[in-house]
C-alpha cells in the first residue's frame, strides 16, 4: 500500500481539467455498479467539494445509467461490492452519492475527513485509466 501513498503524494496538486474516458459499445452483463457497461456511455472524472466526482453520461438508455451509478454508491457505502467491480474500486474511507444529470448521472466520492479530498481525487483520476479498457473490473 505504501506505492498507492507515493502516487497519490505525486498527483496531488491544483484541480484538474476533467477527463472524459471511453464509451461503451457493447452491453456488459458483468458488474452491475458499472454505468460504462450500458453501450454508449463515457465517464468524466471532476473535482468536487471534498473529493472528486465520476460523471457518467450515454447517449444509450440513461435510466440503466442511473441504476447503475445508484448501485455504485449504494455498494460502496454498504462495503458490499464484488471484487474487481468498481465499487470495490473506490476510496474506503469515503462516502458516495449517486445524482442525476442531464443524460446521465454523476457519482461523487466525498472523503470522510477533509484532509482526504486530494487523495479521492488523485485516486478517481488513476481508476480513468482502468475505465478506458471499457470494463470497470480492474486487471489483476
Amino acid at each position: 500500500m505504501s506505492w498507492m501513498f507515493a502516487l497519490v503524494a505525486a498527483c496531488s496538486g491544483s484541480p484538474k481539467a476533467p477527463e472524459t474516458t471511453h464509451v461503451a459499445t457493447t452491453a456488459g452483463a458483468g458488474d452491475a455498479t458499472c454505468p460504462l457497461e450500458v453501450p454508449g456511455t463515457s465517464v468524466t472524472v471532476e473535482d468536487a467539494p471534498g473529493g472528486a466526482a465520476l460523471v457518467f453520461v450515454t447517449t444509450g438508455a440513461v435510466d440503466q445509467v442511473r441504476v447503475r451509478a445508484n448501485k455504485l454508491a449504494e455498494a460502496h457505502n454498504q462495503h458490499a461490492s464484488d471484487a474487481g467491480s468498481l465499487a470495490a474500486m473506490l476510496p474506503t474511507d469515503a462516502n458516495a452519492k449517486a445524482s442525476d444529470v442531464d443524460g446521465g448521472s454523476r457519482v461523487v466520492i466525498t472523503a470522510a475527513s477533509p484532509d482526504g479530498a486530494g487523495a479521492v481525487q488523485s485516486e478517481l483520476r488513476m481508476h480513468a485509466q482502468h475505465l478506458s479498457a471499457g470494463t470497470c473490473k480492474m486487471a489483476m
